[in-house]
C-alpha cells in the first residue's frame, strides 16, 4: 500500500519496508494489543495488556509526528518527536497510574513513578497534540471513544512488590509484542525464529526413550546405578505434586542432570505448563547440559527444541555509548535483537535469568512474559551469590505465587534458605526424602588438610604430578597458569615424563576451548579408565567444580567455602570404583595470595567449622550449621534488601543498578580459535562479526554465534591493553588480536614483561 492509502485513516506507525509498504497505526496498535492479550492471558493479564497495546503508540497518531515521519522516511533518522505521552496520560485517566509506566519505557525502559511524573507534568508536553492524537485515533478505534478501565488481577493491590511484579511482567508482554509486530512489517522474522511447539507429551516421550538408550549404552558403575535410577524415581514420583517449591539434594554423580529434567519434563505434562527453563550458574555446564538435552529433545537436529541462551555480551552498553546515524540505527535494531524464549525447553544461565528478571530494558525484558505457567529449574542452587540472595529468593516466590511457575532447587550442598525471612513459611517438598542416608551409602572420599605451614603453588604442582591422574582446583585464573608453567618446566627437564598428558582450564579460554577440553579429558578416561595408560594432570579454576563429569582419583583443592570444598571433590571418585578407602582430596592453603572477593566471610565461617580436627565438607549436620551462620554474619544488607527496597518503591533504575550478579569487573573477549572436528562454527562467527564491523542487522541468533568462542579479561587488565592487541567491537564486547595459547588461552605474557 503507497503512501496516503491507508484504510487507517492515512495514519501511519513505520514507514516504507523493502516492499514500499507503509505500517498502518491501527493496524499496529490493533496487532499488539491482540498479540500482548494473548501474553498477558497466561497470568491473568490479558485486558491490561490488550490496553497497553493499544495505547502505546497514541501519540503517533498526531499531525506533527505524522509530518515527522513523513520527512525523515527513507534517511534512517529518528523521528525525533514524542510519541508516548498521550497514550500513557490516558492509561492514568483509566486508573492505571503505575502500570501506565509500561506506555512510557516501552522504548527507553522503565524509570520511576517519580521520573513518570516529571514526565507526564512537564512543561515540555503538549497537551493539545496528545488530545489530537486521542481524538484522532477515537475516530477509528471504537474502543477508544469510551474507554473502560480493564480489569486487573486481584491480587494486584495486595503489596507494592505484587504490582511492581505485574508491571514487570505485562511490560514483558507488551514489548515483545511490539517488537514481533514491527518486525512482521520490516519481514525481519525469519524461519529461525518461528519454534515449532511439539507439546510437553512429545517432549517427555523423547526424553525417556533417549534416556534410556543412553543408561544401555553406559560402562556400568555397579556401586552408583543403582542410586542413580534411586533418584530418578524419587524426582519422577516428586513431580506429581502440586506446583510449588522443590528441592532435590543429590550427591555429585547421582544423575542429577537426568533427574532434573525428568522431573521438570513430567511435572510439566502432568501440570500443563508452557516450558522448562534450567538455569545454571557456568558456562562450562551449561554447554555440557545443553549438549545433553539437546541430543535427547531434539535427535534430529532441526533446532527448533532447545533454546541455549547465555550470552555475555551486554548489548546495552552499544546503545547508551553509540551516537545517531548509520551506526546508531544498527544500535537501535541489536537492542531487540535477544531472545525471547519462544521455545519450550531452555537452558540459560542464572546470570541471564536473574538479571532479566530485575532489568529495565526492553532488550532484557521481552522474554519475562515467557516464565508465566513453566517449570524453571536452578541448577547448582548454592552457587547464587549471597550478595543477591534476598532479592532472588523474592522474585522466586513472586513467580510461584502469582504466575504458576514451579522451581526446582538442585545442588549436591542445598543451602538452608528457608528460614531467612524472604521465605517465612514456604517449605518445598524434598524430592529425596533421606539425603543423609543417601550421602553415607554414597561417600567415596577422604580428606586430607595441607594448611600448616601453607604450601607455595609450586609445592602442590611438584606433589600432584607424584599422582598418575590428578586434578588441582585452584581460585584464580593466574594461579592456574602458575600450576601449568610449573608443571610444563618439569615436563621439559625430565621430571615429568613425556607421556604425561598436562591440561589448563580458566576463563581465559574460550568457552567452546574449555569445552573440548574438558570432552577430550572425559574421552581419554573413557578410553583408558581399565588401564594403567592414563597419566593426565590438570589444573582448573572453580568452573569445573559444579557439575562438570569428570573424574579422578586425586585432587587437590585451594582452600574455599564449604560448598565448593565439596562440590570440588566431587570431581573425584564420582564413579566410586576406587575400592573402601576411595579417592584422595588434599585441601590446601597457598602461600600465594589470590582469591575472590567474595569468598572472605565464607572462608571465615567454613574454617570455624571445618578443617583438621572439626568436620570434614560432606558432613551434612555441620553444612547445615554454615548457612545460616554464614546469612547471619553476612546481615541483611550484605544479602541484598537494598534491591528489595528499590523493587519495592518501582525505582526500576535503581534496581537495575543495584542488582549485579556478577560484579562487573570483567569484559567478554572474542578470541580466534578453532573448534575441534566443527571449523565451519568458526566460519560462521567470523561472518557475524563482518556483519557487525559493518553496522549491519542481526537476528536473534546471531550474537549467539560468537558464544563459543567468548572468554574473559579483568576490566582493569582490558584497559591496560593496547589497541592492536584488544579492540571493541559492539557494547562491552572486545575482540582480542594477541596470541592465543592452544593450552592456556589469551596469552598476556606481553604484559608479564
Amino acid at each position: 500500500m503507497a503512501l496516503g492509502e491507508s484504510a487507517s485513516g492515512c495514519l501511519w506507525a513505520h514507514s516504507g519496508n523493502k516492499a514500499g509498504h507503509w505500517h498502518g497505526l491501527v493496524d499496529h496498535l490493533l496487532g499488539v494489543a491482540r498479540q500482548a492479550q494473548k501474553f498477558g492471558e497466561a497470568f491473568g493479564a490479558g485486558a491490561l495488556a490488550w490496553w497497553l497495546g493499544l495505547l502505546h503508540d497514541l501519540g503517533k497518531a498526531s499531525e506533527v509526528w505524522q509530518l515527522a515521519l513523513r520527512a525523515v522516511a527513507g534517511t534512517g533518522s529518528p523521528v525525533g518527536v514524542d510519541h508516548k505521552a498521550a497514550g500513557a496520560r490516558l492509561a492514568v485517566q483509566l486508573g492505571l497510574w503505575r502500570l501506565a509506566m509500561a506506555v512510557h519505557g516501552h522504548h527507553g525502559g522503565l524509570t520511576s513513578p517519580a521520573d513518570f511524573h516529571q514526565f507526564l507534568t512537564s512543561s515540555e508536553r503538549d497537551r493539545a497534540v496528545e488530545a489530537e492524537a486521542v481524538q484522532r485515533l477515537a475516530s477509528l478505534v471504537p474502543q477508544l471513544r469510551q474507554p473502560q478501565a480493564p480489569e486487573l488481577p486481584s491480587w494486584v493491590h495486595v503489596d507494592s512488590l505484587a504490582g511492581e511484579m505485574l508491571l514487570r511482567m505485562v511490560f514483558s508482554a507488551l514489548v515483545d509484542a511490539d517488537y514481533l509486530d514491527t518486525a512482521e512489517h520490516f519481514g525481519r522474522c525469519d524461519s529461525a525464529w518461528l519454534r515449532e511447539s511439539l507439546g510437553m507429551a512429545v517432549l517427555l516421550d523423547r526424553f525417556e526413550a533417549g534416556r534410556g538408550e543412553n543408561l544401555a549404552n553406559r560402562p556400568p558403575s555397579p556401586r552408583i546405578d543403582g542410586v542413580r535410577q534411586q533418584v530418578y524415581e524419587a524426582a519422577v514420583e516428586a513431580a506429581r505434586r502440586d506446583q510449588g517449591f522443590f528441592r532435590l539434594d543429590a550427591p555429585t554423580g547421582t544423575g542429577k542432570t537426568y533427574a532434573m529434567a525428568g522431573f521438570a519434563l513430567h511435572h510439566a505434562k502432568a501440570h500443563a505448563l508452557r516450558r522448562v527453563i534450567v538455569a545454571v550458574p557456568y558456562l562450562s555446564v551449561t554447554d555440557q547440559n545443553a549438549k545433553v538435552y539437546r541430543d535427547l529433545l531434539d535427535p534430529d537436529r532441526t533446532g527448533q527444541v532447545v533454546l541455549e541462551h547465555h550470552s555475555a555480551i551486554d548489548v546495552e552498553a552499544v546503545r547508551r555509548r553509540t551516537v545517531r546515524g548509520e551506526r546508531g540505527r544498527s544500535v537501535r535494531w541489536q537492542r531487540f535483537a535477544a531472545e525471547n524464549w519462544d521455545a519450550e525447553f531452555i537452558v540459560t544461565t542464572t546470570v541471564q535469568l536473574f538479571e532479566s528478571l530485575h532489568a529495565r530494558q526492553p532488550s532484557r525484558m521481552r522474554k519475562l512474559h515467557r516464565l508465566a505457567n513453566s517449570v524453571i529449574v536452578l541448577d547448582e542452587v548454592q552457587a547464587i551469590p549471597v550478595h543477591v540472595l534476598e532479592p532472588v529468593l523474592l522474585v522466586l516466590r513472586q513467580l510461584v505465587k502469582r504466575f504458576g511457575v514451579t522451581v526446582l532447587l538442585a545442588s549436591a550442598t542445598q543451602p538452608e534458605f528457608w528460614e531467612l525471612p524472604v521465605l517465612k513459611g514456604v517449605r518445598p517438598v524434598k524430592v529425596v526424602e533421606d539425603v543423609e542416608e543417601l550421602h553415607s551409602a554414597l561417600r567415596r572420599v577422604r580428606y586430607r588438610w595441607w594448611i600448616q605451614p601453607r604450601p607455595s603453588l609450586a609445592e602442590v604442582a611438584r606433589e600432584s604430578a607424584t599422582h598418575q591422574q590428578a586434578l588441582v582446583v585452584v581460585n584464580t585464573t593466574d594461579h592456574a597458569r602458575q600450576v601449568y608453567r610449573q608443571w610444563t618446566a618439569m615436563q621439559e627437564s625430565g621430571v615429568i615424563g613425556s607421556t604425561v598428558e598436562l591440561r589448563h582450564l580458566s576463563t581465559r579460554m574460550c568457552s567452546r576451548h574449555r569445552l573440548d577440553t574438558i570432552e577430550w579429558i572425559r574421552q581419554l578416561q573413557s578410553r583408558k579408565a581399565a588401564s594403567d595408560e592414563v597419566n593426565l594432570l590438570v589444573v582448573s579454576t572453580q568452573l569445573i567444580e559444579a557439575g562438570v563429569d569428570v573424574d579422578f582419583p586425586v585432587l587437590y583443592r585451594a582452600m574455599a567455602p564449604a560448598e565448593a570444598l565439596l562440590q570440588a571433590a566431587g570431581r573425584c571418585n564420582r564413579e566410586g570404583l576406587l575400592g573402601i578407602e576411595g579417592g584422595l582430596v588434599v585441601v590446601f592453603e597457598p602461600h600465594e595470595q589470590g582469591r575472590p572477593p567474595s569468598y572472605e566471610v565464607p572462608l571465615h565461617e567454613t574454617r570455624r567449622r571445618f578443617g583438621p580436627r572439626r568436620a570434614a565438607p560432606d558432613e551434612l549436620t555441620a553444612l547445615a550449621a554454615y548457612y545460616p551462620a554464614l546469612y547471619a554474619t553476612l546481615g541483611p544488607e550484605a544479602l541484598g534488601s537494598a534491591v528489595v527496597q528499590a523493587r519495592r518503591e518501582w525505582d526500576f533504575i535503581r534496581t537495575a543498578e543495584l542488582f549485579r550478579m556478577i560484579p562487573e569487573n570483567s569484559v567478554p573477549v572474542l578470541v580466534d580459535y578453532i573448534p575441534v572436528g566443527e571449523p565451519a562454527l568458526r566460519a560462521t562467527a567470523d561472518r557475524v562479526v563482518d556483519e557487525l564491523r559493518r553496522g549491519n542487522p542481526l537476528g536473534p541468533n546471531g550474537l549467539r554465534h560468537l558464544q563459543p568462542f567468548l572468554a574473559t579479561l579483568p576490566r582493569a587488565t582490558a584497559a591496560r591493553m593496547p589497541k592492536q592487541l584488544l579492540s571493541p567491537l559492539i557494547g562491552d564486547l572486545h575482540v582480542w588480536s594477541g596470541p592465543y595459547d592452544l593450552h592456556c588461552g589469551i596469552d598476556l605474557t606481553l604484559e608479564d614483561k
